[in-house]
């Protein structure tokens, strides 16, 4: 070996020793910093015209495993979903059957309360607490109903304005992306810069579900589940609308992907003319490939799992609502009111199409005495104008009775009291959302409701304001019918309870209902549907936090095991640190020794 030679090899090998320590270094320095991948720096020897002129320093290189990599990727898109879905369902939980220890109680603390009150009504019908309490009660549980409504569609609001959010996050993402890609392709491939890269992939990954190819000089591309671009040559962004405001039924815009080329600056908008790639389908209900990330499940929470609950919310007003009312009007309040007006507004035409049968009595009563002037049987097989015009004539000597196009009918006998028995009337049909419904007269019309519609929403419920005005027209009373002859009434007392207890045992009464979500169409009463709603709701998210807790076992699983061959091994990097000291330590002896020989030769030349 020349001195020459000796030379180059003590030289080449100070600079890859004092490589190989800035690589461990820089391993020993970020031991617990979260991402990052264990980096090594790879030797070869140099040679010259075959001879050995020392050891050369290739790149450094992340020590990675591409197969737990992907898939740690794709099982974080997972947990994304589980656990936006858990916590959502945990928060409709809380907000629609009230939080554990909630002083306030829940929808069902509230049908309880209305069920005491019914029986304490019951025992005393004279009294006017009683009563007051009774429409208390009532007007909490429609206003726990109406509030649990407005709640599913605040959260649904909330979730769609999270996923607005959500696609800027994603949009930020993919420049960051492109950024880097720009990096490599001008030439700068560092290690670092892929741990970075790796970072934002998993970041994205959590967002939405995407599959990653290499290009070339190290640049990648990027795809939604289902093909659609994220990243290519060129960056893309996705355009999102969120609504104003969210009821049931609100159609919600797509989300569709733009090459940056095709939108606006300085809004971020298409530009005029320009068309997208549609991720996320518009509408009620979004249609989307993807099937993990957080943007899968704010979307399947908004359009999926909320909506079902909304929906149960629905049947049970309507439940509520039918119930108490079928009650209400088979009872009378005493005294009897003067005048009453149906809450249908629309009777008529359905009348003419149900299957009609069966008759109801209408009692005139005087209000001082409590005697029945007289008793008007009322033929359920008539049309609507054929029976109105009948109960018209029949009561013209004490008022009038009217029906003002398809509803409402209106009974007003100026100073006499008006009782009803439904008798064997039956008005059966099938309403718009399918369910089999068969009333009295008096319920059919809605003559003595206890409980009105106030608006569209079918939560959307309150106490009859003529009733909570009154309240002694909350009806406890009953009108009993003699029908061995001509139809005689005889309406009960101030103590009459039989009313009452028809209001009591409306709650249990079984009715029809529809499917909603997981709850299927049966017939069953409002106190078991209530049963089954917080049973199925407790049932969902249970499973959603034990899906949640897999994902999140998986995850682990999967980090450990990549930890084990790209983390950082304090003990391993420290020995190599001694290692690579030690011949840091021979090259610059080598070095010293070469000097040395140099110096001599010189001295030996003079």
């Amino acid at each position: 070996m020349t001195l020459t030679t000796a030379l180059s090899t003590a030289l080449t090998g100070l600079d890859v020793a004092r490589r190989n320590l800035q690589v461990t270094a820089n391993n020993v320095a970020n031991v617990n910093t979260e991402g990052y991948v264990r980096k090594r720096m790879d030797q070869s020897p140099l040679v010259l015209d075959g001879r050995g002129m020392g050891a050369r320093a290739e790149d450094v290189a992340r020590i990675t495993d591409a197969f737990l990599t992907n898939e740690l990727r794709r099982q974080r898109s997972v947990l994304a979903r589980d656990s936006v879905l858990s916590e959502g369902l945990v928060s409709a939980q809380n907000n629609l059957f009230g939080r554990p220890g909630d002083p306030r109680g829940g929808i069902e603390a509230r049908l309880s309360e209305l069920a005491t009150a019914l029986e304490s009504f019951a025992l005393q019908p004279e009294k006017t607490a009683s009563r007051v309490a009774v429409l208390g009660a009532v007007a909490d549980l429609v206003g726990r109903i109406e509030d649990a409504g407005q709640r599913i569609q605040k959260q649904r609001y909330d979730t769609d304005q999270e996923i607005a959010q959500l696609v800027g996050e994603i949009n930020s993402d993919i420049l960051a992306l492109d950024r880097i890609n720009r990096e490599f392709a001008r030439g700068i491939p560092t290690a670092e810069l892929e741990d970075r890269r790796d970072r934002l992939l998993e970041g994205l990954a959590g967002k939405l579900d995407i599959s990653v190819v290499k290009l070339e000089r190290n640049t990648v591309a990027v795809y939604a589940r289902g093909g659609t671009p994220l990243l290519e040559y060129t960056p893309r962004q996705l355009v999102y609308s969120p609504a104003a405001q969210v009821q049931a039924g609100t159609s919600f815009a797509a989300i569709e992907v733009y090459d940056i080329s095709q939108l606006d600056r300085d809004s971020g908008e298409p530009l005029p003319g320009e068309t997208g790639i549609t991720l996320v389908g518009g509408g009620t209900s979004a249609t989307t490939p993807l099937t993990g990330g957080r943007l899968k499940g704010l979307l399947e929470l908004r359009d999926g799992r909320l909506p079902q609950f909304a929906g149960q919310f629905d049947e049970l007003a309507e439940l509520v609502r039918f119930s108490l009312n079928a009650a209400h009007n088979a009872a009378t309040a005493q005294p009897p009111p003067t005048a009453l007006t149906g809450t249908n507004e629309t009777a008529a035409a359905v009348y003419d199409a149900a299957t009609r049968s069966g008759t109801a009595y209408l009692s005139v009563i005087d209000r001082t005495t409590g005697d029945t002037v007289t008793t008007v049987a009322i033929d359920m097989s008539d049309d609507a104008t054929t029976m109105v015009a009948n109960l018209s004539a029949a009561l013209s000597a004490y008022g009038t009775v009217t029906l003002t196009g398809d509803g409402p009918l209106a009974i007003d006998l100026g100073s006499y009291g008006i009782a009803i028995n439904e008798g064997d009337s039956s008005i059966a049909f099938t309403d718009a959302d399918g369910r089999s419904r068969d009333y009295g007269f008096s319920h059919y019309f809605g003559l003595n409701d206890l409980v009105v519609k106030t608006g569209a929403a079918a939560t959307s419920l309150a106490v009859n304001p003529a009733i909570e005005a009154d309240p002694t027209r909350l009806a406890a009373a009953y009108l009993a019918v003699d029908t061995s002859g001509t139809p005689t009434g005889t309406l009960g007392g101030a103590g009459d309870n039989r009313g009452a207890l028809e209001l009591v045992g409306a709650l249990e009464r079984k009715y029809e209902t529809i499917t909603r979500g997981a709850l299927p169409g049966r017939s069953t009463s409002a106190r078991d549907y209530i049963v089954d709603m917080v049973a199925l709701q407790a049932q969902a998210v249970d499973r959603q936090r034990t899906a949640a807790d897999v994902s999140r076992e998986l995850v682990s699983d999967l980090e450990t095991r990549r930890a084990a061959v790209s983390g950082v091994n304090l003990d391993e990097e420290m020995s190599r640190l001694v290692l690579y000291q030690q011949a840091y330590t021979a090259s610059a002896r080598v070095l010293t020794m070469t000097s040395e020989l140099f110096d001599e030769l010189m001295n030996l030349a003079r």
